[in-house]
């Protein structure tokens, strides 16, 4: 989504109501000027397999799994392991920029992506 103009909800920062496949937009974690747009992968107390990878973690408390769609190139928790919530300015509902891309945004796990365990 990099350039893409998008619509983000802010209701569900009220309880933290996020779920799985969810496209959220947070600050970076390192960086908190920059903001990412990711799929939230898994939630706070939930085991998961690290991509690529035969460890299993828990995601701490406060914290989510963040992965983009393209993981060949997205720079995630993969790279910085789980966000805190806190980080987290809104649920991304729609692209209204370019054209080409105008539409709702799905919640969704990806297709090679297994579920959190």
């Amino acid at each position: 989504m990099l350039g893409d103009v998008v619509l983000a909800e802010r209701s569900c920062l009220q309880k933290y109501q996020f779920s799985h496949g969810d496209v959220v937009l947070f600050k970076c974690p390192s960086d908190h000027r920059e903001l990412f747009v990711k799929r939230l992968i898994a939630l706070p107390g939930e085991w998961m397999q690290l991509p690529g990878s035969p460890d299993i973690i828990k995601i701490p408390e406060g914290h989510c799994w963040v992965e983009g769609d393209n993981a060949a190139r997205s720079w995630d928790s993969r790279s910085f392991g789980p966000i805190p919530l806190g980080l987290i300015k809104g649920r991304v509902t729609h692209v209204i920029w370019p054209p080409s891309k105008i539409g709702r945004v799905d919640t969704k796990m990806p297709e090679n992506r297994i579920s959190p365990l």
